[in-house]
């Protein structure tokens, strides 16, 4: 009976089914379990908001100090992609360790983090390693446009100021940055304090009443000197001469003196032997400007300033109305000036600026590409122990907020790695910020004429050819 049924169709095919789907069931037990102790799992949100980049990792790999993350939220609204984000954190590095904290259950916890007279707003985050700790704010990990229409979010930052806040905690190399003012200087605006405050930078002002009367704060690591609306006082001048000449540090952002000189500027730069020059760089190439020749994408030069920037791929900074850092004819053999950022061999000097044409004017304009629009110097007088170093960056716009929505944060990152440079700390943390969905992709002018002859020439011309192709072959089958 068993063989007769054995023999029957139906039965083999009916057993053989049965014993597929049971095998079916066990291995997907077998891949559940398994799954489940390498407790793997996969990124697919558009943005991949919860892969952490490889700058992120290597140096989560290097930790050697427990750091602690914790969430302030109130219980049972906590964001799923900060809760996920954190346990990325956690999952990368066995010195990482979350918590979570709700302000009205915990309020003395939350408050001694809380800096004086201030709250600590929901979805916080508090990086803690031993006795140092960095509160990272909401506003901190997005940036936002803000228009008639509603908020929009154009970078998130996420990422970047977790693994920047543990470096920060962890490593402890702080400078303070004081910004000089009294001559009209424009403040840094609250986003470029606050990213600078993230690479552990502590920003401060001075003004020229005080620097005068007092001399140069003691405290001072580094002087940022932008450019005044009026020349500087000859008592303010020296007062950073002095400075500087004692091993002191600075960094000079400056526009292009088209509207004329400030001496007391140029006496102080000149004393390193470099100017700033009285045009604007108009950069044709279209694989150096943006839009506009003098909307220039400047090339990074190799130096110890730019390591971590050159790692990144397709790295671009975006100046607007820069000019370029000149050498005098006297430069002391002590002092060397490297070059930081360049143009392209086609660019040149624009004096008249009410002059609308790209073209360069033979006669009108200043030949003598490529230009150096940010330069790093170092002065080593024989008779003191630390070393004078100086960065001069040709184009105030490098420390505005709007160029944020060009190029993202890299501007920023720029100055950060030359602050650390000249604060004589390592190479800083450069991690990308994320670009929510594919809302703005920037081009240079070569690769916008590249992708529109593509568009408007190569691909109809291919369609056409294809098509005729397949009418031929048709027509003579």
């Amino acid at each position: 009976m068993k063989l007769a049924q054995w023999k029957d169709k139906r039965f083999r095919y009916g057993t053989f089914s049965t014993a597929m789907m049971l095998l079916a069931v066990l291995l997907f037990v077998f891949v559940n379990l398994f799954a489940g102790e390498l407790n793997r799992t996969w990124d697919l949100t558009q943005d991949q908001l919860f892969t952490l980049s490889q700058q992120s990792r290597d140096f989560l790999a290097t930790l050697d100090t427990d750091v602690t993350l914790t969430l302030i939220a109130p219980t049972g609204t906590e964001d799923p992609i900060f809760v996920a984000l954190l346990e990325e954190y956690a999952s990368t590095s066995s010195h990482i360790s979350t918590a979570f904290r709700d302000p009205m259950v915990n309020p003395g916890f939350v408050q001694q983090f809380a800096a004086a007279g201030d709250a600590i707003p929901s979805h916080s985050i508090i990086v803690q390693s031993g006795t140092q700790h960095r509160v990272i704010t909401p506003d901190l990990m997005a940036s936002l446009s803000r228009n008639p229409q509603g908020e929009t979010i154009i970078t998130i930052a996420m990422e970047r100021q977790i693994t920047t806040s543990i470096h920060s905690v962890t490593r402890g190399e702080i400078a303070t940055v004081y910004q000089v003012m009294g001559s009209g200087e424009r403040p840094l605006e609250a986003e470029v304090v606050s990213f600078l405050q993230t690479e552990n930078f502590i920003m401060r002002s001075v003004d020229a009443i005080t620097m005068i009367r007092d001399g140069i704060p003691a405290t001072a690591d580094i002087l940022l000197l932008s450019t005044p609306q009026w020349d500087w006082p000859a008592e303010k001048a020296d007062r950073i001469l002095t400075f500087l000449d004692n091993g002191g540090r600075a960094m000079f952002v400056m526009s292009p003196q088209v509207t004329g000189r400030l001496p007391n500027v140029d006496r102080v730069l000149a004393a390193y032997g470099v100017r700033i020059s009285d045009f604007v760089i108009m950069d044709p190439d279209p694989r150096q400007h943006i839009m506009l020749p003098m909307f220039t994408v400047p090339q990074l030069y190799p130096h110890e300033v730019n390591l971590p920037l050159v790692a990144q791929n397709r790295m671009t900074l975006f100046l607007s109305m820069v000019g370029a850092v000149e050498t005098t004819d006297m430069v002391r053999a002590t002092t060397t000036i490297d070059r930081l950022l360049i143009t392209s061999v086609s660019a040149f000097g624009r004096t008249d600026l009410q002059l609308e044409s790209p073209l360069y004017h033979e006669g009108i304009d200043v030949g003598g590409g490529p230009f150096t629009t940010a330069a790093a110097i170092t002065d080593s007088t024989f008779d003191r122990m630390i070393d004078t170093q100086i960065v001069v960056i040709a184009g105030i716009d490098i420390l505005a907020s709007g160029s944020r929505e060009v190029v993202g944060d890299n501007n920023f990152a720029f100055v950060a790695n030359a602050m650390r440079w000249l604060a004589g700390q390592g190479p800083g943390l450069f991690i990308p910020t994320r670009t929510p969905g594919v809302s703005r992709l920037q081009l240079n002018q070569f690769e916008a004429n590249m992708i529109a002859g593509f568009a408007m020439g190569v691909l109809p011309v291919a369609t056409l050819t294809a098509g005729m192709l397949i009418w031929l072959r048709r027509r003579h089958s």
